[in-house]
């Protein structure tokens, strides 16, 4: 990958905008965290569109630099519609969720209906966006999840409601595949498995400009090129001065990181112990 396919840039926190929802313990984390090294050391990825930033990647450090008063914050601009980027979902795995608990959150919803059907017959009725999600529980039962009204945000905050239902009340854990008998296998604590939509980049911006988001821990975006550990001093982005300045500073800063070839290319995937 070349280097000058990167873009990083300082932009005003009050044009980046998110399109999930935050972990409140994450992001006070982040703030400890932030507060002791001064540092901002991972730059959120972002699309730009319609002159806003929607974050991607990196809500609980957006979220973490706006209460700690940063005005503007580094960001690293991706083409959201190119080839190597996907957009994919997670899928939440409910362990130690006694079925009948489940089952009576969900009920006590508004406007929130469960059919049950065949796990067929709901992934077709997500594939289709007529349902919010599917559920399939541990003896091979299928739920699909309806709403009143299908419109992408009216889905969105339903689906919201659906995840505070069970969040909390047992071990839940992201999985990127639907096969239920593999999970079963390597977990015999298992209650349910929450499917959720296949989304498009569309949807993303179409969501977040009407001011919807989604659960924390749905949208799986596969970015190659991430940028890492830029070690930025928060002062920069705390203190007033036009966006035109910083840039320019951040513009020499990475002239002389490639000059000095301190920017290293890892092709292969890593794993971080740091995070």
């Amino acid at each position: 990958m070349n280097t000058k396919e990167l873009t990083l840039r300082i932009v005003s926190l009050s044009d980046v905008l998110l399109h999930e929802q935050i972990e409140t313990r994450r992001v006070e984390v982040l703030i400890t965290r932030l507060k002791n090294d001064w540092l901002l050391k991972n730059p959120p990825i972002v699309a730009q569109f319609d002159g806003k930033y929607i974050v991607l990647d990196g809500a609980s450090r957006t979220t973490a630099l706006r209460r700690i008063g940063c005005r503007d914050i580094v960001v690293q601009i991706v083409d959201y519609d190119a080839p190597g980027i996907l957009l994919e979902s997670w899928n939440h795995l409910l362990l130690d969720l006694p079925e009948p608990k489940l089952l009576a959150a969900l009920e006590k919803i508004p406007g929130l209906q469960l059919e049950a059907t065949t796990a067929a017959a709901a992934h077709a009725a997500l594939a289709r966006r007529a349902s919010i999600c599917t559920i399939l529980l541990a003896d091979g039962r299928a739920l699909a999840l309806f709403g009143p009204d299908e419109s992408l945000p009216a889905q969105a905050r339903l689906l919201n409601q659906v995840v505070a239902a069970y969040e909390g009340r047992g071990d839940m854990y992201r999985v990127a595949h639907t096969d239920l008998e593999r999970l079963l296998a390597e977990h015999g604590r298992l209650s349910a498995l929450v499917v959720f939509p296949q989304y498009r980049p569309a949807d993303i911006r179409r969501l977040t400009l009407d001011g919807a988001k989604l659960p924390m821990g749905i949208t799986r975006h596969i970015i190659p090129g991430r940028v890492l550990r830029i070690n930025i001093p928060l002062g920069l982005l705390e203190r007033d001065e036009s966006l035109e300045n910083k840039n320019a500073w951040l513009d020499a800063w990475m002239q002389t990181k490639m000059a000095e070839r301190h920017v290293r290319y890892y092709q292969e995937p890593v794993f971080l112990f740091d995070e």
